[in-house]
């Protein structure tokens, strides 16, 4: 396991670097994408790699994430439900408008401030790419030349190929995935799938999940193909993959891409044949000719023809498979394995398919130098005890133990189509239990030509390997020799003996004459010449000329033994560069790269497309045209500051170093194809209905994406304004929290017909025209739909009072009963457009309603030609709105007033009725003030009949109460309105009642006054009650004498403050209302 360090940053060769200066805020985005860790963790790694200048690399930056310490594991997304995949939800029902206050939520409104929400919800495909698409939407998007940058993000340029998004750290399933659908044989067969819903509950779990996970990865092929997406979200497909094999832990591990490949290609294998077999199962009868006919078909599409079967000839080893199975055709290769004693004697051949070459990297300097260890001849050491236990050979000799060594020879019987080569760059070191990188450089090629392997060619190759083996030792050879010059040994030290030989000339033929310490040395006054004659001037020409010609000597027999090694190895490289051992070319189709540690790292993975003749780098999310150097320099391996360089030290393995902890790039998966196999590109495919429909419906998840980035442009340019009308409302002192407050009451009564207003109008939004001309017309097309879906008349209103009052339903109703113009209504829709708060918005909503914030502010505005100058006559007009508002919700207030005084009196509650009715009436007189403004308010004479009506139902219960408690006998009288017993009151009771009825009773009755005729005439018939009484001579009558004064006495006049309503649902409780007022 490796913990991903991905980059997205384009690595070129490197010759060439690039310096680019980013905010941190970018750094840390990225970095966040590529290694999944949080943001304090990467301000930490920042500030550890900043200089004295405060600069820093980002690749510095990961290698230090990368640590350990530093590793960080992202949790999946929990999986989102599917229903509603492709509708829009706003969180409320159509219904009645005053049903929506049940899923209204408290808010404070923001004039200057508006949420965007999401654009038309539901479960997407591809909801696990949402993060980066709202960064995209959350960054400024007014930059027309930007915005198309931004487009650009989601739609990917014509003719090159998409990225798949890294969903935490699965650069291996990228890597992979990349390399097998850009081979089209491989895609074909994948498209080919099919799979029936009737199938899968005749399957076991694990094939279940196998054969899932294939039609999973058949959508996203097809979406790699088809879609526009810059980057496709490979999330579903690795869903599946978790519960098809081992890969069933967290995504955020990265594994192995040659066991992922091994895994991915025996899933779909078997799922081949899963399905055959279910097909086969269905007939009671298949004739035997007909058993592996139905993957028949697409292999005739494929040109695949079927496997010959050589295993009647060997020992055969493998798993039995069908030989019309697509991806045994594809994959599979044949190689035989002879083994000989040490003897000589043939001892087994055993014949075996494989799919993949794994090359040990420890002995191998280039490909077929790794292919002649993995398929040439080898020596095996085995030790067998007497049990028959076998094992390797320990190096010791123990009792009980034979020793067997054999030859072994391994030829390839048939090569595949398409073949996979693992470069084993892992090593386990004994000494530290542990594994580590080998980072040699790796020689391969773009054209491979690999008929030194086949069994068909065996003896040629055999003659032309012992060929090469003589030229070996003969390399070998004139090697030791070139060594003894170049590493001369002397006193265990060794020193080039040319080089040598200078430096000694050198000093003899120097002259030291200013140099104290030479002269000490080599002297050169007389008297020192004199004291040897090693010093006189001839022996020093002599060792001259000895030096000189030594050094000829050795530098010529150096170019001699250069020169031999030169030819020598050319001839071992071209020994099988003959025309006859052509036969089989294969194409490098692509390399998969690592870059990192033996524990931690990332993978990437370059591309050459036949089509275009070029080479494509895959690196997750990004791609990008490269060429073959920089193929090669990433792939070579070697030294992280010069990997073209590698190159000349190829043929000595000596002057390489393994550096397990540098994070080097390497190529680590090879991918070649057989070069005259054209049914291998072949794309012609059949997607299917379903696909069809799948690419359907991913186009419009993709539009709505697009169109929530255009609208958002839109949105950006309208709060420029909207801010520009704020900024001028406050150098004019201009406030509007007053109406604000009425206006927010009002949206949350029509939230539903507000909503349908502003979506009847989306379509006419466009995000095409730069001066946003169709947003305002948009806008105006909303008013004028509430306009014209409400046209009720004044006297189509008027008519249906008292019993139905369809004012309440919409203030466009009231301002028709009142003959309001249309200016006036146009502003009170702004009014609710702005001030509406939608559930899981539509950001179109968040437009239109920005644009009437934008119209509304204009309005009040619309008097100042600049800050601080008025110009009368155009405030009134607001002015004008204010009361309108105003009236409308006491109006509103009001009808709910009545409608509690009627549940109230239903309940005998008589004091809180008759306190209701008080407030409403007297509401109700202010606003109507005359007979011209009676339909601003509630029907007068229905609500002042109903408080007469209560005021006597509580005047007569009142009496009754005090009568029953006189009387001695138990009749018919005894019963209050509702037809309840009456029961009799005590003292306490009796004096509780008076003061009721003197505190509360009173100031409403009193309220009778200055009213109508029938009120009037309601007050002398309440005074006759009471003089009935009094002339009853009843027990106790005196106690009401302070309560019958105050009746008859002139009346107070008192205020009734407004009262606490429940204004919801207005409409249903009026109707209701209305009718216990009939049954009361």
């Amino acid at each position: 396991m490796t913990l991903d360090t991905s980059t997205s940053a384009n690595k070129s060769s490197p010759q060439s670097v690039n310096v680019i200066k980013k905010s941190r805020t970018e750094v840390i985005k990225t970095i966040q994408e590529i290694a999944k860790v949080d943001e304090a963790t990467i301000n930490q790694a920042i500030e550890a790699c900043q200089d004295n200048e405060g600069r820093y690399s980002m690749d510095t930056v990961l290698n230090i994430l990368m640590d350990e310490k530093y590793s960080f594991e992202q949790k999946n997304r929990d999986n989102k439900a599917d229903s509603g995949r492709f509708s829009r939800q706003y969180g409320v029902s159509p219904t009645s408008n005053e049903d929506s206050n049940k899923n209204f939520s408290k808010k404070n409104y923001q004039l200057n401030k508006i949420n965007e929400s999401s654009f038309g919800t539901g479960n997407n495909m591809d909801d696990e790419d949402d993060d980066e698409y709202d960064q995209m939407a959350n960054s400024d998007t007014r930059d027309h030349h930007k915005f198309k940058n931004l487009e650009s993000e989601l739609i990917r340029e014509e003719g090159k190929p998409c990225g798949l998004r890294n969903v935490g750290n699965t650069c291996w399933f990228n890597s992979i995935i990349q390399s097998l659908f850009h081979l089209p044989g491989f895609r074909q067969i994948i498209l080919s799938f099919r799979l029936s819903e009737n199938d899968i509950p005749k399957l076991d779990d694990r094939d279940r999940n196998m054969v899932l996970f294939v039609a999973e990865l058949r959508k996203l092929f097809a979406q790699m193909l088809k879609s526009k997406r810059r980057v496709i979200n490979p999330n579903p497909t690795l869903k599946c993959l978790k519960n098809c094999s081992k890969f069933d832990s967290e995504m955020s591990n990265q594994e192995d891409v040659s066991e992922f490949m091994t895994i991915l290609v025996n899933i779909i294998e078997e799922s081949f044949e899963k399905l055959s077999n279910l097909k086969l199962s269905q007939t009671e009868e298949t004739p035997a000719i007909e058993t592996e006919n139905l993957v028949s078909k697409l292999n005739e599409q494929l040109n695949i023809k079927p496997v010959v079967d050589f295993r009647s000839e060997t020992k055969n080893i493998g798993p039995k498979k069908s030989k019309n199975n697509p991806i045994v055709n594809l994959l599979d290769g044949e190689i035989i394995v002879k083994r000989k004693d040490s003897e000589g004697n043939s001892e087994s051949s055993i014949s075996d398919i494989f799919r993949e070459v794994n090359i040990q990297m420890l002995n191998s300097r280039n490909l077929h130098a790794g292919l002649e260890l993995e398929w040439g001849e080898t020596l095996i050491d085995k030790q067998i005890t007497d049990n028959n236990n076998v094992s390797s050979y320990s190096g010791k000799n123990e009792p009980g133990v034979n020793r067997s060594i054999y030859q072994q020879e391994s030829w390839v019987k048939k090569l595949p189509r398409v073949l996979f080569i693992c470069l084993n760059r892992y090593k386990f070191v004994q000494a530290t239990q542990s594994s580590s990188k080998i980072l040699e450089p790796f020689e391969f090629y773009q054209q491979v030509y690999l008929d030194r392997y086949l069994d068909e060619n065996k003896q040629i190759i055999i003659q032309k390997r012992k060929e090469v083996k003589i030229l070996r030792e003969e390399l070998k050879n004139l090697e030791n020799k070139l060594d003894s010059i170049k590493k001369y040994r002397q006193s265990g030290n060794t020193m080039a003996l040319d080089e040598a030989l200078k430096c000694v000339l050198n000093f003899v033929t120097a002259d030291f004459a200013h140099d104290e310490v030479f002269q000490q040395i080599k002297p050169v006054s007389e008297s020192a010449l004199s004291e040897t004659t090693l010093n006189d001037s001839s022996s020093i020409k002599t060792v001259e000329k000895c030096l000189t010609n030594w050094i000829n000597r050795t530098e010529q027999k150096i170019n001699e033994l250069n020169e031999a090694i030169i030819k020598i190895k050319h001839k071992i490289d071209t020994a099988f560069d003959e025309n006859y051992l052509k036969k089989y070319k294969y194409n490098l189709h692509s390399v998969c790269i690592h870059e990192g540690t033996s524990i931690s790292g990332h993978f990437w993975t370059y591309i050459w497309s036949p089509k275009q003749r070029k080479w494509f780098k895959y690196n997750d999310t990004e791609v990008c045209e490269t060429t073959w150097e920089d193929v090669y320099a990433n792939s070579i391996g070697g030294s992280s500051q010069n990997n073209l360089n590698q190159l000349n030290d190829l043929n000595d393995l000596s002057k390489t170093k393994t550096r397990s902890t540098d994070r080097i790039p390497s190529a680590y998966f090879l991918i070649y194809t057989r070069a005259d196999d054209l049914a291998l590109y072949n794309e012609n495919v059949d997607l299917g209905s379903d696909i069809e429909e799948f690419l359907k419906n991913d186009r419009i998840l993709l539009d709505n994406k697009l169109n929530k980035l255009k609208y958002k442009r839109v949105l950006e340019d309208l709060m420029e304004t909207l801010n520009k009308t704020n900024e001028l409302m406050v150098q004019n002192k201009l406030s509007n929290e007053q109406n604000n407050q009425t206006c927010l009451e009002h949206a949350k009564a029509f939230h539903d017909s507000t909503l349908e207003a502003l979506m009847a109008s989306y379509d006419k939004i466009s995000v095409d025209v730069v001066d946003h001309t169709a947003t305002e017309e948009a806008l105006k097309f909303a008013i004028d739909y509430e306009i014209k879906k409400y046209t009720q008349s004044k006297s189509e209103i008027e008519e249906k009072l008292p019993e139905t009052d369809i004012r309440m339903n919409h203030i466009l109703i009231y301002a028709n009963a009142n003959i309001v113009s249309n200016e006036l209504k146009q502003i009170a829709l702004l009014d609710l457009f702005r001030m509406q708060i939608f559930q899981d918005s539509d950001i179109r909503l968040k437009i239109l309603q920005t644009l009437a914030q934008i119209k509304y502010n204009e309005y009040i505005l619309k008097p100042f030609k600049s800050p601080g100058q008025a110009s009368p006559g155009s405030i009134p007009l607001m002015k004008h709105y204010e009361n309108f508002l105003n009236d409308y919700r006491d109006y509103r207030s009001i009808i709910a007033a009545f409608i509690n005084a009627v549940n109230f009196m239903e309940s005998q509650r008589f004091e809180d009725a008759a306190q209701f009715f008080c407030v409403a009436c007297e509401y109700n007189e202010r606003i109507i003030s005359t007979l011209d403004l009676k339909m601003k308010g509630m029907h007068h004479e229905f609500l002042l009949a109903n408080r007469r009506k209560c005021l006597k139902i509580w005047n007569q219960s009142t009496i009754r109460k005090f009568t029953i408690k006189n009387s001695r006998t138990s009749d018919s009288n005894n019963f209050d309105q509702t037809g309840a017993r009456l029961q009799q009151l005590n003292q306490q009771d009796l004096n509780s009642l008076i003061e009721i009825m003197i505190n509360k009773f009173l100031p409403c009755f009193f309220r009778l006054y200055n009213s109508t005729e029938e009120d009037k005439a309601m007050i002398d018939e309440i005074r006759q009650d009471w003089l009935n009484v009094l002339d009853s001579n009843l027990p106790g009558i005196q106690l009401f004498h302070d309560f019958m004064a105050k009746l008859f006495e002139e009346p107070v006049s008192s205020h009734y403050h407004s009262l606490n309503v429940n204004k919801s649902n207005l409409q249903n409780r009026y109707q209701e209302a209305v009718q216990l007022t009939r049954n009361i």
